[in-house]
């Protein structure tokens, strides 16, 4: 840390060009492989952002960007300035000429921090580069020229793959493929990509850990109308006329539904010679499928239904996925329960999973502010070690008692007065939700007070920006799910701080406890004041998948409206029991993965 405040001190009276010499000779020193060239980087990076955006760089945030420059996963508290320590990062691995791709969490804020870092490298004689999603192939192969490109973590996974497609087409096999994008061979004007070097992972828990059961796929259909739409709607019908337990049994864990002899015997006597004819796979799946559509599926909380197309809704981001679609007939299922035009199935023609991805680095490393209940788990499947950055300043943060109720509705007439005292007050306050349907059910518990609501869910993605940065605001109430829990700069200005700080409501725990983490990280940022309070009820999602009461304990607890305080611990315990899960469920996929690659390698 001295050497780079004694660097900052001398770099301070020097002229912008002397910076930009300064980085030419950096990347000399590279070669040789000084290793003084991390804390130059930083230095250099830090004197180009002070000149351009008139900020100087905390202690805190050098130590992230070292984290980062030795190939770690640093857990930065959220309002640190991750966008700054990330970029200091970027400049480091920029000097050695074959390209950093800064990966996000969503197109906001891969242009948001784009914005921020053209000016700064540009002084520095850096290219830098925004990845948009549906650009042509010729602008996104101008994008990954640059020295740093910033995109979102899945466009990156995907153009990987269509690569690869376009290797394929011209009958190259999957070892010159390796080859080309590795480097050691010449990259063909047909690829977009020209390797995989280093990359820097914003929300890295998020990327690398709840999302690495969702693989990354290509695929050809669910454009055109299904040649074959009865066999659907007909598996629908079906699945409503089957009682549980007689006809079908639901694993929980799973989210899963099977048939019994019964419900299979029930389900043949329903087939008509119209679908029967329109079958593709044993006609028990489709049923299956329907029945996991009808009993788990929700609408407004996994997916919605937008001009006759139904479009998925990210569990873990809370936004709207329009080019995913579920495999193996599951979306046709959606579309006929949704009685929308049913689409063809998907054929894949690429896949890779999101850990597979990120493994053809030769380095990654990232930032998050929750990585600590996940650090064994990040060292053992990425060999990332987890560095934690300390505090710039103290938190003044006050997390006040959960509060559980009895249902929802007594649930969200508390969180109504709650709402309603303290915005009499001034206070800022954002309610979480993980659902759209949970964040519409508390504009209805909202509406007798009168008050003026904003809302950020799915349906209003388009409006992001100007609802989070208005949300802070005296006296303001803001209503999202998870996508204001990551990456979301709230200001709040001094009368809100005097009011007490922007409060958070949660309105359910969720499945991890990382992401109950991030929505409280919203409030009291930078040792400014602020509080968290979570609102549950016994028929909250995690208890209802979880069920840790018995039926007995439920009637008891039912009495009455407002339940003591330590009823609390069964949320949490319900919680560490699915994420046991999924850590299971993660580790079985990596296992299947590694025995498919063990597998390919031995064809």
């Amino acid at each position: 840390m001295a050497l780079v405040h004694a660097q900052l001190k001398e770099l301070s009276n020097e002229p912008d060009s002397q910076l930009r010499e300064r980085t030419d000779a950096l990347r000399g020193s590279l070669r040789k492989n000084s290793a003084d060239c991390p804390a130059a980087a930083i230095a250099l990076a830090a004197e180009a952002i002070r000149r351009i955006h008139r900020l100087e760089a905390y202690d805190v945030q050098f130590l992230a960007g070292f984290s980062l420059a030795n190939g770690e996963l640093a857990e930065m508290a959220t309002g640190e300035g991750k966008t700054l320590a990330a970029l200091l990062a970027a400049f480091y691995y920029s000097l050695h000429g074959r390209g950093v791709h800064v990966a996000t969490v969503n197109p906001y804020l891969a242009e948001r921090d784009t914005e921020f870092a053209v000016p700064v490298l540009a002084l520095l004689g850096v290219s830098v580069s925004c990845l948009i999603g549906n650009e042509n192939p010729d602008k996104k192969r101008a994008s990954y020229t640059c020295d740093v490109t910033y995109g979102v973590g899945t466009d990156f996974g995907f153009d990987y793959l269509r690569d690869q497609l376009s290797i394929r087409a011209a009958g190259r096999t999957e070892p010159h493929f390796h080859e080309i994008l590795l480097g050691t061979e010449p990259r063909k004007p047909s690829l977009m990509q020209r390797g995989h070097a280093f990359s820097i992972i914003d929300e890295a828990d998020s990327v690398l850990i709840d999302e690495a059961r969702s693989p990354l796929i290509i695929s050809a259909g669910a454009k055109t109308p299904s040649r074959t739409p009865e066999v659907y709607r007909l598996a629908d019908r079906v699945a409503g006329d089957l009682d549980p337990d007689t006809h079908f049994i639901a694993d929980k864990n799973a989210a899963g539904f099977t048939l019994t002899p019964e419900g299979k015997q029930r389900a043949f006597e329903l087939l008509d010679d119209t679908a029967l004819g329109q079958i593709r796979r044993i006609w028990q799946q489709y049923v299956e499928h329907a029945l996991h559509v009808r009993h788990h599926l929700r609408h407004d909380v996994h997916y919605v239904v937008d001009k006759d197309k139904v479009m998925i809704v990210d569990e873990f981001t809370g936004r709207l996925c329009p080019d995913r679609t579920w495999r193996d007939g599951l979306h046709q299922a959606v579309e006929a329960r949704a009685g929308v035009t049913i689409t063809e199935e998907n054929s894949s023609e690429a896949t890779i999973s999101r850990p597979a991805y990120f493994r053809l680095y030769e380095r990654i490393c990232g930032l998050t502010g929750t990585a600590a209940e996940a650090a064994t788990e990040l060292r053992q499947s990425y060999k990332l070690c987890t560095t934690i950055i300390p505090l710039h300043r103290p938190c003044h943060r006050e997390i006040l008692p959960d509060r559980v109720f009895k249902d929802r509705f007594t649930k969200l007439a508390a969180v109504a007065k709650d709402v309603a005292a303290r915005h009499v007050a001034g206070q800022p306050i954002l309610i979480g939700t993980r659902t759209i349907e949970n964040s519409e059910a508390v504009v209805e518990a909202l509406k007798p007070l009168n008050l003026k609501l904003r809302v950020l869910n799915a349906r209003q993605d388009a409006e992001e920006a100007a609802i989070i940065e208005n949300a802070g605001q005296p006296g303001a109430i803001t209503i999202a799910t998870n996508m204001a829990g990551r990456g979301a700069h709230i200001p709040v200005p001094e009368k809100s701080r005097s009011a007490g700080g922007l409060h958070v409501i949660g309105l359910e725990r969720h499945e991890s406890a990382r992401i109950d983490r991030q929505l409280i990280g919203r409030t009291a940022r930078q040792g400014q004041p602020g509080s968290a309070q979570f609102f549950l009820s016994l028929d909250d999602d995690l208890i209802l998948k979880q069920t840790p009461f018995s039926d007995a304990k439920l009637e008891d607890f039912s009495r009455t409206d407002e339940l003591a305080p330590d009823v609390a611990a069964y949320f949490l315990r319900a919680q560490r029991k699915a994420e046991q899960l999924d850590r299971a469920q993660r580790r079985m996929l990596a296992a299947h993965h590694e025995w498919i690659d063990e597998l390919k390698q031995a064809l």
